[in-house]
């Protein structure tokens, strides 16, 4: 029998690589994915953060070690370990779907949503044209409704962004470090989709009265040099992609 991170795998190639013919059954089959995500936990990845500490060596610590579980021109997943007081900054997700489930420690979550007068600015066009100018400013700012603060732990279902919901987040380590699973799809900068590098914003602070209170801009920044990572080699169970096997 297929261990769950295959099912999940399987599950998520069936979700993205097909073309539903309705958006009901692609929102079908979205939520049984992220209802299958819920049920992760490190044991069925067999992850442990215990062992992956005591495997550090040296003075140059990551704040942030990546384990790449699968990834095709569909769909990307993969393990975040967030270091304690470390975080993957505000950043976006250009047109993309993504479910995110926490295996270890506690994170917080930071989500935007976009509002539409930025569609222009950060849609594709059939064309597959580019998301930002190619000369993106850091005076670029987009206005975007801040989402309420969740605290997530292994205890909580998964969470989700699409490309028009909670498409941008920050992510923090609380009280020790954590470790998330990651499912995105399309992947960063897959050409079949469109230009879809990942962007780097922070909050612009100003004076402005504002009509909504939770409305607030955006600003785009170079990727902070506080933020980078290393990587890990995946240790759970292995994993069949075969079409002819998915459930």
């Amino acid at each position: 029998m297929a261990s769950l991170i295959e099912r999940v795998v399987r599950h998520a190639l069936r979700t993205f690589s097909q073309r539903p013919t309705t958006m009901l059954i692609f929102e079908e089959n979205f939520a049984k994915l992220k209802a299958m995500a819920d049920q992760l936990t490190a044991a069925d990845v067999n992850f442990s953060l215990d062992n992956l500490q005591a495997a550090e060596l040296g003075d140059c610590k990551p704040p942030v070690i990546y384990i790449s579980v699968y990834e095709d021109s569909y769909v990307t997943i993969g393990i975040f370990i967030v270091k304690s007081g470390a975080k993957l900054p505000l950043h976006d997700h250009p047109h993309m779907y993504g479910i995110l489930k926490v295996i270890a420690g506690t994170v917080k979550i930071q989500s935007y949503t976009l509002l539409p007068k930025n569609t222009d600015s950060v849609s594709p066009s059939a064309s597959g044209k580019r998301l930002f100018p190619q000369n993106t400013s850091k005076n670029l700012t987009l206005s975007a409704i801040k989402m309420p603060e969740v605290i997530v732990t292994e205890n909580n279902d998964s969470c989700f962004l699409t490309p028009t919901e909670r498409n941008l987040h920050e992510i923090c380590s609380v009280d020790g470090t954590a470790a998330f699973l990651d499912i995105l799809s399309p992947p960063y900068d897959t050409s079949d989709f469109g230009e879809r590098s990942c962007h780097y914003f922070k909050e612009q602070n100003d004076e402005t009265p504002r009509h909504v209170t939770n409305e607030t801009r955006l600003i785009h920044i170079s990727s902070p040099p506080e933020y980078w990572n290393d990587v890990a080699v995946y240790e759970g169970p292995a994993i069949s992609s075969s079409n002819d096997q998915m459930e």
